[in-house]
């Protein structure tokens, strides 16, 4: 598949592929046109096909800018979802200080192996676009089981009591947060909007092709700097569509970071 391509290769060589394969295209219809259509034809309407295809260019540059904006801020909204999960796992490790000792370690334990599962097992197979149930089934086992034993837990002081409400409803939270990284590993733009986007694009560059230049090669220069802007501006689209896959992607070092400062700092805390 394409997308396989696409995201299991560096952003440089996608890149160079991207651009290089479009700019190619537009190149070759040129040469194509240019032997089509005789340039002196073309040249006496060169200065009409100019403005109207200044409403074409400003027409397709909203369309692209609109769609970048939009994969953009997907892109941002899914590394704070990742955030969000992380933060609610901080707030479940600090939170098992409040537990009897014996509970509590099990409990950073259990967190602990969760983080691996995530950072070590589920990120490499988000960023290889791999999203099946059995993915992140061993991550929702371990869920299910801290739950459970936060469920059955009996309180024996009123601190505890409280402790243990305010670790149901991190939980509750860390799951609400898995759920929708799951799901925005997923997202990305509808095949139609690539439709649209290589019709527009053709459509901008084809419009090139009526320029009656009077030197072909500044013609072929405008119509090659045209192209490989847009391909450009395809790649970006390209890297940022899929949040939680390929080289650039969501990070997952905030997962990283609960382990190491926050299990470092519990275990440096004086025991009571």
């Amino acid at each position: 598949m394409l997308a396989d391509f696409l995201y299991s290769h560096s952003t440089w060589l996608v890149a160079l592929v991207v651009i290089g394969l479009w700019t190619g295209i537009s190149l070759t219809g040129l040469f194509i046109a240019h032997r089509l259509v005789d340039v002196q034809t073309r040249h006496k309407d060169t200065e009409t096909v100019g403005l109207t295809y200044a409403i074409v260019a400003v027409v397709y540059a909203v369309l692209l800018a609109l769609i970048t904006v939009d994969v953009f801020d997907t892109f941002s909204k899914a590394d704070s979802i990742a955030s969000a999960e992380s933060n609610k796992l901080s707030n479940l490790m600090l939170d098992t200080s409040g537990l009897p000792p014996e509970m509590a370690t099990e409990m950073r334990s259990d967190l602990n192996k969760y983080i691996d599962i995530v950072v070590k097992s589920e990120w490499p197979d988000q960023q290889a676009g791999k999203l099946g149930t059995e993915v992140f089934e061993p991550g929702w086992t371990l869920l299910a089981h801290i739950s459970r034993e936060l469920a059955v837990f009996e309180p024996t002081t009123m601190g505890q009591n409280v402790d243990k409400a305010e670790m149901l409803h991190a939980m509750n939270d860390l799951i609400k947060a898995r759920r929708q990284r799951i799901i925005a590993a997923g997202e990305h733009l509808p095949a139609v909007i690539w439709k649209m986007l290589l019709l527009g694009g053709a459509v901008s560059v084809g419009y090139t092709y009526l320029f009656g230049a009077r030197t072909f090669g500044i013609h072929v220069a405008i119509t090659g700097l045209i192209a490989a802007t847009i391909g450009l501006v395809f790649v970006l689209i390209i890297t940022l569509d899929y949040p939680f896959r390929g080289s650039v992607s969501v990070s997952s070092d905030s997962f990283r970071s609960v382990q190491q400062n926050v299990t470092g700092a519990l275990a440096a805390a004086p025991q009571h």
